[in-house]
C-alpha cells in the first residue's frame, strides 16, 4: 500500500474514490474494534449504497455488534470471520491504523486498492485513497458528503444509518465537533421521514439491565484527583462476571466522568483479560488525543482511547504521569 503525503486534497481524494466505486464489482468493509454506532452506521450506509449499484459487498467486524446496535437495517450482515478470495476494493471506517480494525491484513493485501475514511486527526494516511477530515463530526458526515457528490438519493434506511453515525459521535450533537454543516445534514436525513425519535430511544432511553449494573459499579469506583481536575473510573473483570456482562455494556460510562463540577478531563480504564482499555474525555483545549496516542491509540481532541498491554496497575501510573503533564 501506498502512503500518500498528507497534504493531498481532499476533494480530489473523494473523486478518487467515486471513480474507484464506478469501476470495482467487490468490496470489503470493516470498522475498529469494540464498534459503535458511527463505525457500524456508515459501513451499513456504504453498503446498502454500493448494493443498490450491483456490487458485491462483504462486512466485517471482528468484535460483535454491540446488542443497542442491532437495530440497523441489514446489521446482521456483518461477519466476524475474514473472508477468502480477492477485492477490488478494500475500505476502512474509523482505523487511523489499519490495526485498529483487528487482525485485516490477509484481507488487505488480496485487496486491489485500500481506502481509508476517517475524521480522527490521528489518522495514519496507509490507503492507497485517503479521505480523512479531523473537523467533520463523525464519518457518517463523510460517508454522506460522499453520497452528495456521488448525487445519490438517501434512503430512509441509509438515513437511519447515518443518523445514528452522527448522533452517537458527537453526543446528541452536544460535542464540539457538531458544526453547522453537521446539522444541516441531520436535517437533510430527517427529510426522509425516517422515525429519529424511535433511535434516540432504542440509542438513549433504553438501557439493558447489565449496562445499568456496570454503570453503577463504575461510579462506585470514581475517584478526583490533581485538585478535582481529572475523574477517574475503574472496571475491573470482576465487575463484568459479577454481572455476566460484556464489553459493550460499558459504553459511553466515560462521560459520567466529566459531570462532576470542575473536572477538565476523565478517564475510565476497563480491565481486560490480557490488556487495559483507557478511554479519555476533555473539554476545551485540553488534547487528551496526544495521551492517548502516546500508548499507541487515538481518537479526538476531546474524546479519544487506547489500549494498553499491562496490569492495571501499571496502566494508571503511566496513564497519570501523562495527564498530570497535560494538566499542568
Amino acid at each position: 500500500m501506498t502512503k500518500p503525503m498528507r497534504t493531498l486534497d481532499l476533494e480530489t481524494e473523494f473523486k478518487r474514490l467515486e471513480e474507484l466505486i464506478v469501476s470495482s464489482e467487490t468490496f470489503f468493509l470493516a470498522g475498529h474494534l469494540n464498534p459503535d454506532g458511527d463505525t457500524i452506521g456508515s459501513m451499513l450506509a456504504i453498503a446498502s449504497v454500493l448494493k443498490r449499484m450491483g456490487k458485491k459487498v462483504t462486512l466485517f467486524s471482528q468484535d460483535p455488534i454491540p446488542e443497542n446496535l442491532r437495530f440497523l437495517p441489514q446489521a446482521r450482515s456483518v461477519r466476524s470471520r475474514l473472508p477468502k478470495g480477492k477485492f477490488d476494493a478494500a475500505i476502512l471506517l474509523e482505523c487511523s491504523v489499519p490495526s485498529r480494525g483487528g487482525a485485516l491484513e490477509p484481507v488487505l493485501k488480496r485487496a486491489g486498492k485500500v481506502v481509508n475514511i476517517d475524521h480522527h486527526k490521528t489518522s495514519e494516511f496507509y490507503g492507497d485513497i485517503n479521505i480523512v477530515e479531523p473537523h467533520s463530526s463523525s464519518t457518517a458526515e463523510i460517508v454522506y458528503r460522499l453520497f452528495h457528490n456521488m448525487t445519490v438519493k438517501v434512503t430512509r434506511r441509509e438515513a437511519t444509518c447515518l443518523y445514528t453515525g452522527m448522533v452517537t459521535d458527537t453526543g446528541r450533537f452536544h460535542f464540539p465537533a457538531t458544526s453547522p454543516r453537521t446539522l444541516e445534514i441531520a436535517s437533510r436525513l430527517l427529510e426522509t421521514g425516517f422515525k429519529f425519535s424511535r433511535i434516540n430511544d432504542l440509542l438513549y432511553a433504553t438501557k439493558a439491565c447489565e449496562s445499568l449494573k456496570i454503570l453503577g459499579r463504575a461510579l462506585e469506583s470514581l475517584e478526583l484527583k490533581y485538585g478535582g481536575k481529572l475523574a477517574v473510573l475503574t472496571l475491573k473483570v470482576k465487575d463484568f462476571k459479577d454481572f455476566d456482562a460484556r464489553s459493550e455494556h460499558s459504553e459511553n460510562v466515560i462521560n459520567y466522568g466529566m459531570m462532576p463540577p470542575g473536572v477538565k478531563a476523565a478517564v475510565m480504564f476497563r480491565e481486560e483479560s490480557e490488556r487495559i482499555s483507557v478511554t479519555f474525555r476533555s473539554r476545551g483545549h485540553l488534547d487528551v488525543s496526544l495521551v492517548a496516542k502516546s500508548f499507541g491509540g487515538g481518537g479526538h481532541r476531546n474524546a479519544s482511547g487506547c489500549r494498553m498491554k499491562a496490569t492495571l496497575d501499571v496502566a494508571r501510573a503511566k496513564v497519570f504521569a501523562a495527564l498530570s503533564r497535560l494538566l499542568a
